[in-house]
């Protein structure tokens, strides 16, 4: 296995696309792969992959905020094969209400409260 290219090299990877070269033409100045320099830069992923697509989560999000159903109801109602406990830590990390948020509702409500 060859060794990590030097600092002027890696220089050059970084800077010649800028410069509008194609991964070939960099390959050939530094004299490595096509793959080397087009993997250059890139960070494989970490840990476990997400159960739930972003659509999904959306999906989730979507039916617990119009309803008060279970968890287990909001996953068998959006089609989701997944545990509980992922639908509980996607609802989990949705953000909450804040005070103010709070103080906007209630006024709201007090000034329709007298539009009888």
């Amino acid at each position: 296995m060859r060794s990590a290219p030097s600092l002027h090299r890696r220089g050059q990877i970084k800077g010649l696309p800028t410069a509008g070269n194609t991964v070939k033409q960099i390959s050939d100045v530094v004299k490595r792969s096509k793959k080397a320099v087009s993997k250059y830069g890139t960070k494989k992923s970490s840990g476990r992959p997400s159960k739930l697509n972003n659509s999904e989560k959306k999906e989730i999000l979507r039916t617990a905020s119009y309803s008060r159903t279970s968890i287990n109801e909001i996953g068998r109602t959006c089609g989701i094969y997944a545990s509980e406990t992922t639908v509980w830590r996607t609802l989990d990390k949705c953000p909450k209400l804040t005070q103010e948020h709070n103080d906007e509702r209630l006024c709201w409500a007090r000034i329709f409260m007298r539009c009888d």
